[in-house]
């Protein structure tokens, strides 16, 4: 993922800029901020195909469907698909998918009745979708006919023991002649009974002993009020009663108050059911009607609040210290206010008496505060306010009770204990005072419109409320192709939701009361002791404090004149852009917009405003031709590639059409029996509104553009209408990416050598070439290992270390040769420098070092303290930069008790013994770098731990570290260490490898891979045995891991840079003295004599053109003295 940044200043009100993206998919993000606020717009950069048509689908006879008990019953299910240009999508393959499931339903006009499984509002529950059913899935395949339909019949029948209503969906899936494929899915449902019975509360809750007034009215589907139906209402409450038990304590037991009740539908009014509740609590009320064939409907209400009962059983929560919250439950008496309307809260409060206070937030502004009470023996009250239309579209009303509650499980005379409770609701408040309305026309209604034709768009603006004009608004103009906005579904965002949008209520609430303890003796004695506990922190642990948040066939008929043949090239999706224009006094903008060449259906989008109102208009129109030609291509194509391009011909008028289809091309060879002609054609006879498809063989020619006209039309004669159309488009031909790439080692003790390098097969004569290049000496080879260190973009202390550690290693090599892809060397101490002080700033206090910072809640990682220390004992070894004594000191105290470190750890207990012994080997490996004689200590390791415990790598590092001594067991224990190792290893004829494995923390503490414990055995056995052809093996062995001249990590570059520094240093003590000559069999190429070590490239390049006739090339290396 690449970024980059666009900087724009601007001083008028509107803009424009261009800015150029990469290749690839990406994400566009603009901002523009300013004192106050910073205004974000997103978008995604994605590859697509056009879509060529739109598909739909619709369920025939658009009549009720009822269940029945034994009679089958049948829905016919139609697809369509339509070119988005005009026409119809015949003979395409269709692939239907069925399925059904329960669903709920609200008869027309009557959404202020609830109908079916009602959801109270001031209890969730997710138990409605427990009876919800579901069925089988059917599928079905045919083809579309010669209006782009197809139809299939669906039966069904049976009730379900709880009536519900069901919903089908019948999916279709229809693929063109070119292979595309899209859905489209209809749906319809089955009721239950030929009536509905819908309910309304007066009021969202209910009083204990106050009848409780319902509204019930019995539809039909439509909506139609029926008369003379038998209403049956169930009534079930559930409460609680208090009560004493035998010991004299205060229980709750549960109560139960059913009651039936029934009444007669009218046709003129809703009929009112009225009930009393006999208990405070929660009630489950069910109405259900019958139809004249016996199938029932029903209407449920589950869990409606009455109150006035007694104060629910509290919890055992005083077991805790301190005082628990309880919940306020705030109803509104309606969804949705209009500014100066009237708000009723209902507060349903958990005990009482209590006092209360309201807040009103919106968005961090606070109202004035609204006291309240609860009285005693009452569970509940009402308070009112006026809507203020500053609270637009939403705010937060939010309850605080306190006040006292007896204490459960303490003495009879205990006193009562404090209690608070705290809740919140979120009240909506209507728009539409910023509403606009906005119509789009066009003065040519009925004209059908062609490619680069001229329309005009009549945009008018009039206000929501009272439909008066609006003069001098700002009106925005969009017109765009619908196939590209079908691809997302994209819609243009209300302006409304972005200037009023929902708002949150940002107030941070901060109570005391919540920290207050109990009176509890044994719970006060534990926590003094927390207290005390508490004041003797460790260095490493930190209070912390809470803080708030802040504010996220007949229309091509004989009146069409003769058509003059155009060729298509601007297929611009966007048609028009208009970012202002203002309204005149009739509210009322005019705007001329020429199309593009593209044929399809366009929509327009009209954003209109004033200073605070906003408005959204749209409409759509077609842009097509009598006949069109739609080839569907690929995006590109490579050298050498052959494709078949398909051209789908649609005939839009009612006659029968003989047509010349034909293609023309450049930097393309078509594949046809006169391949020597740049163009090809076709006659086809095409009925009426039919389709067919056409292949175009091609072949590429060039890498570079091909070029591709693709027309079609009727023979011209005078008697006649002459239709046509033609297109032009244009593919890139990409060269050849593929290249080989080899690289060979060896030594040079012969006085000649020679290389054979065979050409490779399958070359291009006319890409590319041959590029032989050669050096004196294989230090030559690590270079694209420095400058991946020295450009990696990332910079935590394990890449700093390991960039520093890589580059300190080869200095004296950078010192000696010139290396073209890095910079001066004054540049390179710079940057190092800056390295080694930004470790220095992460050090922690013990002397590690962690990954990113050194906080105090952070800790330090022992791997990552060890490797800094490995990096800072090379740096000082090397004396080209100065580094900090206390640094140095102090991270060799953390080497030192290395192992203390690791178990101070808590999560260090799931390491592995293996991963542990292994910091501790890697340990004595950078003291044994800072020149301290640790032998002894390695000694010791080694025996408390074994073969068993240690990995290769450690047993690499502790050879390094028992090299450095001289006590007389050590000879010994390397020899063992030696022999054993070579019993490990996986060795070729040329190469060699180990292949090791912490576990499961392997890469996670010790960032392993297999290629870094291989340089790190290098380096160890360089230092016991530099003349053993293992070396020589290991070397080759990472020589062959690289890819594009580097490895795959931080890790595994500056290790085996380490490592191959020392190799090349052993093995290349002599300068070198010889000549390299290159051949093409007995053609001379060159020659380049070395009269000294160098890292520079002395390339030598043979064209392919002469390679083609030639087997192999031959190098001669000729060595005058040596």
């Amino acid at each position: 993922m690449k970024s980059a940044f666009l900087s724009v200043e601007f001083k008028e009100e509107l803009i424009d800029f261009e800015f150029i993206l990469l290749l690839g998919e990406g994400y566009v993000n603009f901002s523009l901020p300013d004192s106050k606020t910073d205004t974000q717009h997103y978008f995604q950069i994605r590859e697509f195909r056009t879509p060529e048509y739109e598909v739909s689908s619709m369920i025939q006879s658009p009549v009720a469907y009822y269940c029945h008990s034994t009679v089958d019953q049948h829905v016919i299910a139609t697809c369509e698909g339509q070119i988005i240009g005009g026409g119809h999508l015949s003979d395409a393959n269709v692939q239907w998918t069925v399925h059904a499931e329960a669903t709920k339903f609200t008869p027309a006009n009557r959404y202020d009745y609830m109908f079916g499984r009602a959801q109270s509002f001031s209890y969730y529950s997710g138990d409605h979708t427990q009876n919800k059913i579901s069925y089988p899935e059917k599928y079905f395949q045919g083809k579309t006919n010669n209006k782009g339909q197809h139809e299939i019949k669906i039966t069904y029948h049976g009730i379900e023991q709880e009536p519900s209503p069901i919903i089908v969906y019948a999916l279709a899936a229809i693929t063109d002649l070119n292979s595309q494929t899209q859905e489209t899915r209809s749906n319809f449902l089955i009721h239950p009974c030929k009536y509905y019975v819908g309910f309304q509360f007066v009021k969202n809750y209910g009083t204990k002993d106050k009848p409780v007034q319902t509204k019930v009215i019995v539809t039909d589907i439509d909506g139609n009020l029926i008369d003379n139906i038998l209403v049956q209402c169930k009534v079930v409450g559930y409460g609680k009663e208090k009560k004493e038990d035998q010991n004299g304590l205060t229980v709750f037991e549960e109560v139960t108050d059913e009651q039936r009740l029934t009444i007669v539908s009218s046709n003129k009014d809703p009929v009112n059911i009225d009930f009393t509740p006999k208990l405070g609590g929660r009630y489950n009320i069910s109405y259900s009607v019958n139809d004249e064939q016996e199938r029932l409907a029903m209407s449920y209400y589950k869990k409606f609040y009455v109150y006035g009962g007694y104060e629910k059983e509290k919890e055992e929560v005083e077991l805790n210290c301190r005082i628990p919250i309880d919940s306020v439950k705030i109803i509104p008496n309606a969804k949705s206010y209009q500014p100066d309307d009237l708000c009723e809260l209902l507060i349903l409060a958990p005990f009482s008496p209590a006092n209360g206070l309201l807040i009103l937030g919106c968005d961090g502004q606070v109202s004035q505060p609204i006291r309240f009470q609860i009285e005693s023996g009452k569970d509940s009250t009402t308070v009112e306010f006026k809507i203020s239309k500053d609270w637009i579209p939403n705010f937060t009303a939010s309850a605080e009770l306190t006040g006292s509650i007896p204490r459960v499980m303490e003495l009879t005379h205990s006193p009562s204990r404090p209690a608070i409770a705290t809740g919140s609701v979120t009240v909506e408040v209507s728009r539409d005072i910023y509403k606009l309305n906005v119509l789009i026309t066009t003065k040519e209604p009925n004209k059908i419109y062609t490619p680069s034709s001229i329309m005009h768009i009549d945009v008018d603006v009039k206000q929501y409320v009272d439909n008066a004009p609006v003069k001098k608004a700002e009106v925005c103009l969009i017109v765009v192709d619908e196939a590209i906005l079908s691809l997302t579904d994209h819609k243009l965002d209300s302006l409304l939701d972005i200037f009023y949008p929902r708002r949150s209520e940002n107030i941070a609430q901060h109570r005391s009361r919540e920290q207050c303890l109990l009176f509890n003796a044994q719970y006060i004695e534990q926590l003094k002791k927390e207290i005390k506990a508490s004041l003797y922190l460790s260095d490493d642990e930190e209070g912390g404090g809470g803080g708030g948040g802040g504010p996220m066939h007949g229309k091509f008929g004989s009146a069409a004149a003769e058509q003059k043949l155009a060729v298509r090239s601007n297929f611009n999706p966007l048609a028009c852009w208009t970012p202002s224009s203002i309204t005149d006094s009739s509210g009322r903008v005019s705007i001329e917009v020429k199309l593009p060449d593209n044929l399809t259906r366009y929509r327009v989008w009209a954003v209109a405003t004033n200073d605070r109102q906003y408005g959204l208009g749209e409409m759509s129109f077609t842009v097509q031709l009598p006949i069109m030609i739609r080839p569907s291509l690929p995006r590109f194509l490579n050298y050498g590639d052959t494709a078949y391009f398909s051209v789908v011909l649609q005939n839009q008028t009612g006659l029968e059409l003989l047509l010349h289809a034909g293609l023309r091309a450049s930097n393309t060879k078509l594949l046809t029996a006169q391949t020597n002609r740049p163009e090809v054609g076709y006659s086809i006879v095409l009925p009426p509104s039919k389709r067919a498809a056409l292949i175009f063989p091609v072949t590429t020619i060039h890498s570079g553009t091909a070029r591709y006209q693709f027309i079609i039309s009727t023979p011209r004669n005078k008697t006649s209408v002459s239709f046509g159309d033609a297109i032009e488009l244009s593919l890139p031909v990409f060269t050849p990416a593929t290249s080989e790439a080899f690289a060979t080692y060896g030594d040079t003790y012969e006085e000649v050598v020679f290389q054979p390098i065979k050409s490779p097969k399958n070359v291009l004569s006319q890409y590319g070439g041959l590029s032989i290049t050669t050096s004196s000496t294989a230090l030559a080879s690590l270079t694209d290992a420095l400058i991946s260190l020295y450009t990696y973009p990332y910079e935590c202390s394990e890449q700093l270390s390991s960039r520093l550690l890589g580059i300190q290693s080869l200095w004296d090599v950078l010192q000696a040769f010139h290396c073209k892809e890095l910079p001066d060397i004054s540049i390179l101490k710079t940057k190092l420098e800056s390295d080694i002080n930004i470790l220095k700033g992460r050090q922690c206090p013990n002397g590690g070092f962690g990954y990113w910072t050194n906080r105090k809640d952070s800790h330090a990682d022992p791997y990552m303290s060890v490797h800094v220390a490995h990096c800072l004992a090379v740096i000082a070894n090397k004396k080209v930069f100065d580094v900090d004594e206390n640094m140095l000191k102090n991270v060799l105290k953390y080497l030192e008790n290395i192992e203390s470190e690791i178990d101070q750890l808590s999560f260090s207990k799931y390491w592995s013994e293996q991963t542990r012994f292994s910091l501790m080997s890697y340990a004595l490996y950078a003291r044994a770098k800072f020149l301290q004689n640790v032998a002894d200590q390695a000694l010791q390791l080694f025996q408390r731990s074994g073969f068993e415990k240690l990995s290769f790598e450690a047993l690499g590092w502790l050879l390094v570290a028992l090299s450095a001594g001289k006590i007389d067991n050590n000879h010994q224990t390397i020899e063992l260490i030696y022999k054993y190792l070579k019993g490990k290893v996986s060795e070729t004829s040329e190469t060699a490898n180990f292949i090791t494995s912490y576990g499961d923390d392997g890469q996670l503490v010790m960032l392993h891979s297999n290629q870094r414990t291989d340089a790190i055995l290098l380096e160890s056995l360089l230092c016991i045995d530099p003349n053993s052809t293992l070396c020589t093996k290991l070397c080759k062995g990472l020589q062959a891991n690289k890819v594009k001249g580097a490895w795959k990590s931080t890790q595994e570059n500056c290790f085996v840079l380490v490592a191959l520094d020392k190799y090349f240093h052993i093995k290349e003590k002599d300068t070198p003295d010889f000549v390299t000559n290159i051949w093409y069999d007995i053609d001379y190429c060159g020659q380049h004599q070395y009269k000294d070590l160098s890292i520079c490239l002395t390339s030598c390049k043979c064209l392919h053109i002469t390679l083609w006739f030639r087997d192999t090339v031959d190098t001669k290396i000729d060595q005058p003295s040596q």
